[in-house]
């Protein structure tokens, strides 16, 4: 009966050591001296080619050893490291024979090809990174500059919620007495909804360059023909708000392109701010828009309008309540200002914002400090 056990014993060990050899990995184990007790068939052939690789080995050795009382005798260490030209995965376990310490056994896999992978994966993504930050400062470089046009005051935030936006804001001096300014929102983040940013800022500037005398609804009709000759993804659009000052007899005269956000005009002698609405569908590639509604609004000195994406409407707190479009009215009556209202939805705001924040704020014939 002993005899049996003893050669049952026996044939399991050499069976142990037959799929050990069998492996492509290389294996060896190591007792609790130091002494290497087996190396498998795959990591002999490799000594025979490598004189590096028993450099190596032998200095790993000594590493386990220095270890030997604590971390390599109580866990499995795992460690990626460059040999003789490839990358190994190590993992290094304890071996024990009931509570007994008695050495480690090392497997090494050759993981060249996957971290060469992960290379050309991280030259890659920093590559797209690196065009990703080029476009949004090409970006945001397009965008009006705040400061003073004829009788507007122009100010503006921009917060993209990804590396790049959807969202652009443009103003356009038409001729002396009349200035253009519109706010549009592309369907989406990233590049392409960047790029259509791009074709909004140059079709506009080029309608009005060429059909300077073109009413909000002329424009927009005309932007949706050069929009549906890119013949790109039907499911693409954008929404946008066009409003066009005339200096002459102090008007503003707008359409909206299915923009759910109306600007909110803070009129100074009534001391409240209300929605400038008007009705018109998106632009896109599968909605005919029937008309644009033509509104006209007059202006007076130290009249505000505040124009918006939905990123500052959809803002959420704790609770997942958006901030919505009544509270902006309400913030931007009790404020007229613009840093005001953007303090206001980044302090409601509970996360990462989903959206595209733009702000942009335009003050009628703005009087200096030391006016009275």
């Amino acid at each position: 009966m002993t005899r049996d056990l003893e050669k049952n014993k026996n044939i399991q060990e050499n069976f142990n050591f037959f799929i050990l050899n069998a492996m492509d990995d290389w294996v060896r184990i190591i007792d609790n001296f130091g002494d290497v007790t087996f190396i498998n068939q795959a990591l002999k052939e490799a000594l025979k080619s490598s004189p590096k690789l028993k450099d190596y080995l032998d200095e790993n050795i000594d590493l386990i050893i220095s270890n030997s009382n604590s971390l390599a005798q109580n866990a499995t260490m795992i460690e990626e490291k460059l040999i003789d030209g490839k990358y190994y995965s190590i993992k290094t376990s304890p071996i024990y024979l009931g509570d007994t310490f008695t050495g480690t056994i090392e497997v090494y896999r050759d993981i060249t090809s996957e971290s060469i992978l992960k290379i050309d994966l991280y030259n890659a993504n920093k590559a797209m990174l690196d065009d990703i930050r080029f476009v949004r400062r090409i970006q945001s470089s397009i965008l009006p500059k705040s400061g003073i046009y004829g009788k507007l005051s122009l100010s503006g935030i921009y917060n993209p919620a990804d590396d790049v936006s959807g969202d652009i804001y443009d103003l356009i001096k038409i001729d002396e007495s009349r200035v253009a300014f519109y706010i549009a929102d592309v369907m989406g983040h990233g590049v392409k909804a960047s790029i259509m940013t791009m074709f909004l800022k140059v079709t506009m500037a080029a309608i009005f360059d060429k059909h300077p005398d073109y009413s909000p609804s002329q424009v927009f009709l005309n932007l949706r023909k050069k929009f549906t000759k890119l013949q790109i993804d039907s499911s693409q659009y954008f929404t946008a708000w066009l409003g066009i000052f005339d200096f002459r007899d102090n008007t503003l005269a707008f359409s909206n392109a299915g923009h759910n956000c109306p600007p909110l005009i803070y009129l100074k002698d009534k001391d409240e701010a209300e929605y400038l609405l008007a009705n018109g569908r998106m632009i896109s590639n599968i909605i005919e828009p029937d008309e644009y509604i033509e509104k006209k609004q007059k202006l007076g000195v130290g009249d505000k309008i505040l124009f918006f994406t939905d990123g500052a409407i959809e803002a959420k707190n704790e609770e997942g309540n958006e901030f919505g479009l009544e509270r902006l009215r309400e913030t931007f009556s009790e404020t007229s200002d613009l840093e005001s209202v953007n303090q206001k939805i980044t302090s409601y705001n509970w996360q990462a914002m989903a959206d595209d924040l733009t702000l942009a704020l335009i003050e009628y014939e703005k009087k200096e400090e030391n006016e009275t």
